[in-house]
């Protein structure tokens, strides 16, 4: 990646309109960059949580479809539920969607999240 791919988006559209400076994309750009090559270790720390997770994700996401089970996976998730039962975490994946297309099925995850959030809590283990 490079800030140059991202000078013409949207993103960059809706930064200069939005950011109380106009001109600090390409500052964020890079920090961006930078983060994307930090590890994300974050297992342990993910699968210590006793709180359900809704992860919502996209197939063509810049977070691979992988890295979303992996973390489903260590939530407690992709068991076969008709056998033991759901899981209070819960994966949604939206087709057809980028990271930033997300924005545009807002209709789809309104249909999912007030499911999430209002399913009973599950008892302390």
């Amino acid at each position: 990646m490079t800030v140059e791919m991202f000078l013409d988006t949207p993103f960059a559209e809706d930064y200069r309109r939005l950011a109380p400076d106009p001109e600090g994309f390409p500052a964020l750009v890079e920090k961006l960059i930078a983060l994307e090559h930090e590890p994300m270790a974050w297992g342990e720390d993910v699968k210590a949580m006793k709180t359900p997770v809704l992860i919502i994700t996209s197939d063509a996401d810049v977070a691979t479809l992988e890295h979303s089970v992996a973390m489903f996976r260590l939530l407690g998730g992709g068991v076969p539920g008709d056998m033991v039962g759901l899981r209070p975490s819960q994966l949604a994946v939206l087709p057809g969607t980028t990271h930033i297309g997300m924005m545009d099925r807002a209709a789809w995850i309104l249909a999912t999240v007030p499911a999430f959030l209002d399913a009973p809590t599950p008892a302390a283990k």
